[in-house]
Formats: C-alpha cells, structure tokens, sequence
C-alpha cells in the first residue's frame, strides 16, 4: 500500500495553487468574480470546476486579510495552515480532485477510511495522521503474511563452531603461560 501523507498533501496544494495562477492569469489577486467568470475559455476549461467550487466556498477562509481578493500571499498562507492544521473530507475530496490515476488511488485509500486515519477526531487528517495509518496497515499487513510462530513447536539445533586451534593453545592460555 503505497499511501503517503506527504504525495497527498503536496498533490492537493499544487493544484490549489496552479488553479490559482492559472485563473489570476497574471493579475495579483484574484477576486470572487474572478472565479466565477474566468478570463478566458482556455482558463475556464483547464481549471478543473472542483477547485474551482472550492476557491468559492472558502474564500473569506483564505482571503485572510478580509479585502475581498486572494493574493499569492494569502494562497501561502491558506496552504501553510492547511499542511499543519490537516483537511477535512470535502477538502481532500475537492482538493484532490484532478489528481493522477497514482493520487486517485491514495486519495480513495485516505478517503475511505478517513474516521480511522482521523486519530484525533477532530475532523481532519494530517500528513503524520495518514503516515501512522500506512505504518500501521503495513504492520498488519505484515503479521497476516506471517503469522506468529509457536516456539513450542520448534526444535533448536545447534552445531558448535570448529576451529583450527588446537584448544589447548587458546588465548587464554597464551597470556596466562
């Protein structure tokens, strides 16, 4: 199981940030009006309607100085307290949408079985959250394939070591002579 806390958190805020240059196209800031009316129609069509929606149901979260655009700044803000705070299922889900067949895979991994990554249960996973689940999935993983053995029944053979030394030419004897 190939499940990386890091690869998910990078892949979602990658895309939440090219999402965000792509529909600045150049400007400082974006606005709301910006999301809703891209530019252009190859902006409106390359930038994928999941990041999209989620840009405007959370814009006065990331719009942290409260003056009605997203600046570059605010985008790194909003990303730095979502890589240490975590995300929440809708954040992962509309995140991660546009992901690669490799972070499909990871991201239905995470999502489905979110309330138990969620060690916590506050509502959100983390990098470390996802990467103590992988750990421990690995370990079961491990103990299925190879189940304990019971020492009762195994025998224990034991071969001494030959020497070439005569063994009344040891060490012990050398010093002691």
């Amino acid at each position: 199981m190939n499940l990386l806390g890091s690869s998910l958190f990078t892949g979602a805020l990658t895309g939440l940030q090219s999402s965000y240059f792509l529909l600045a196209n150049g400007a400082k800031s974006l606005s709301m009006e910006d999301i809703l009316n891209p530019g252009n129609d190859t902006v409106k069509y390359t930038v994928n309607q999941s990041f999209r929606s989620y840009l405007m149901t959370n814009f006065n979260q990331i719009d942290m100085d409260g003056d009605g655009k997203i600046s570059t700044a605010d985008l790194q803000n909003y990303s730095a307290k979502l890589r240490t705070q975590g995300m929440t299922f809708t954040e992962l889900s509309q995140l991660c949408a546009n992901g690669g067949s490799s972070m499909s895979s990871l991201l239905d991994t995470v999502l489905s079985n979110f309330n138990e990554i969620d060690i916590n249960h506050d509502g959100r996973v983390t990098q470390n959250e996802i990467n103590a689940y992988r750990v421990t999935q690995e370990m079961k993983d491990v103990k299925e394939k190879y189940p304990k053995i019971d020492p009762e029944k195994m025998s224990m053979f034991y071969e001494p070591k030959t020497s070439s030394v005569d063994s009344t030419n040891s060490k012990e004897d050398k010093v002691f002579n």
